[in-house]
């Protein structure tokens, strides 16, 4: 299954669900979602591959909280971890683009990404960089946890 944001979202979830090969493109963090709705989690039944690059807000979980141009946009976007493997270009780093919702499109990935190899993986050999499993991924880091004596 082949998908692009919010549509890569739910093709990563049915991919989690059905052991299916999925791409998701640009999509949002849906390894939340994955565990509230008990998917199966290890990482041997996550034939998933998530392509995106920094200069995207949603893929890069950046587009979350009261003020984000998500939520005055009218979206929720809580979440930031995705399933499987995923394959980023540094874009803001590389071709120095800002972050900015406006490079969401998949206009923009075919034609600024994958339309030409990648410089930096092209050196040592590839033409996309390394798809990695994004083991150091935080959901909703700031948010504090824990019993709390209610205070009179």
């Amino acid at each position: 299954m082949v998908g692009h944001s919010l549509g890569g979202a739910l093709a990563s979830l049915l991919g989690v669900t059905f052991g299916t090969p999925t791409v998701a493109f640009e999509s949002p963090g849906e390894k939340m979602a994955a565990r509230r709705l008990h998917l199966p989690s290890p990482p041997e039944v996550q034939h998933i591959t998530h392509v995106y690059h920094t200069a995207d807000p949603i893929a890069m979980g950046t587009c979350n909280g009261v003020l984000s141009s998500c939520a005055l946009g009218g979206y929720a976007m809580e979440s930031k971890c995705h399933l499987g493997k995923s394959i980023i270009y540094d874009t803001v780093s590389e071709l120095s683009w800002a972050v900015d919702i406006r490079t969401h499109t998949i206009v923009n990935v075919i034609e600024k990404l994958l339309a030409n190899p990648w410089p930096p993986s092209d050196a040592v050999g590839r033409e996309v960089p390394e798809a990695k499993p994004e083991e150091d991924c935080v959901e909703c880091y700031s948010w504090d946890f824990g019993d709390y004596p209610s205070s009179k």
